[in-house]
């Protein structure tokens, strides 16, 4: 399915990054409701090396990816639909409100509309919110909108069975209060984190004795990891959407000395720049610097 690139994205878990730049690339598409035929662009491949805090990945392409829309009747077509879907979904693209969403709002934010109309999965949509707050970044009202929707549509499915994937989301949501300023309730709710459910678990058995079993241990040390600083950077009333010390040390390094991320930037002044282990990353890096001039 179409939609398991787009999430994985957002669950930001330790992946291990592309030998390969990005590089765009026209697809052909069929439209799955009227079957308009129609091109969009995405990538051939892509390189990440790092995660902002909100998930959004650092990488040689633009995040979250482009997903196909049909450009008669706007359908986002963000995953595959079932045959009763597909017969709901013609009323669901000419209602006002989609109309209305096809003019002001994201693609990711459509989808996840979408997604509840279609009584589909809470997680599914509440992952698309967090991917559409990666849309809004240089328009700060609709990101704060954004990204309290996401918080709202998390908490409705805290509830769920501690899997790995539902604690991420609620990891995520944890740090969407965070940049709003919300601190006091992103510290209760991480007191409140089930941090038990991170702690390492025995490798299972294979399904099939030739397959290698699937082994989360190291997701969850990363999560682990995370929430520990996330802690201390919620303590110290933090709000911005890359805190040096929620960053991999590397990137964190680039932003001291202003060699930038996805681009050129003016260096940081944080403190934390000439604190360990962030200034030995800087050193090194600084040093790596020299010795290609």
């Amino acid at each position: 399915m179409r939609l398991i690139s787009a999430f994985a994205l957002g669950l930001a878990l330790c992946l291990p990054a592309s030998a390969w730049a990005g590089f765009p690339v026209q697809v052909k598409e069929k439209c799955a409701v009227g079957g308009q035929r129609f091109t969009y662009v995405t990538t051939g491949s892509y390189s990440i090396y790092g995660h902002r805090p909100d998930g959004r990945p650092y990488g040689s392409w633009t995040f979250p990816l482009n997903l196909p829309t049909c450009p008669k009747n706007g359908l986002v077509m963000y995953r595959d639909f079932s045959p009763e879907e597909l017969a709901r979904l013609p009323a669901l693209l000419a209602s006002p409100d989609y109309l209305a969403l096809r003019k002001d709002e994201t693609q990711y934010y459509r989808a996840a509309w979408l997604e509840r109309a279609l009584g589909g999965s809470e997680a599914t949509a509440a992952w698309l919110l967090l991917n559409a707050t990666w849309e809004t970044d240089g328009d700060a009202a609709r990101h704060n909108r954004y990204r309290s929707e996401f918080v709202t549509a998390a908490g409705q499915i805290s509830s769920q069975p501690e899997t790995l994937d539902g604690l991420a989301l609620r990891i995520r949501a944890i740090n969407a209060l965070r940049e709003l300023g919300r601190f006091d309730e992103a510290a209760a709710t991480l007191r409140d984190l089930p941090r038990q459910a991170l702690e390492p678990r025995p490798s299972p058995p294979p399904s099939d004795p030739e397959s290698k079993p699937v082994d989360d241990n190291e997701s969850r040390a990363f999560w682990r990891d995370f929430i520990t600083k996330l802690d201390v950077v919620i303590a110290r009333h933090d709000a911005g959407k890359e805190p040096l010390d929620l960053l991999p040390i590397d990137l964190a390094a680039q932003l001291c000395i202003g060699a930038g991320i996805d681009g050129e930037a003016p260096p940081r002044t944080d403190a934390l720049c000439g604190q360990s282990p962030i200034a030995e990353a800087v050193a090194r890096l600084k040093a790596e610097i020299a010795a290609n001039n």
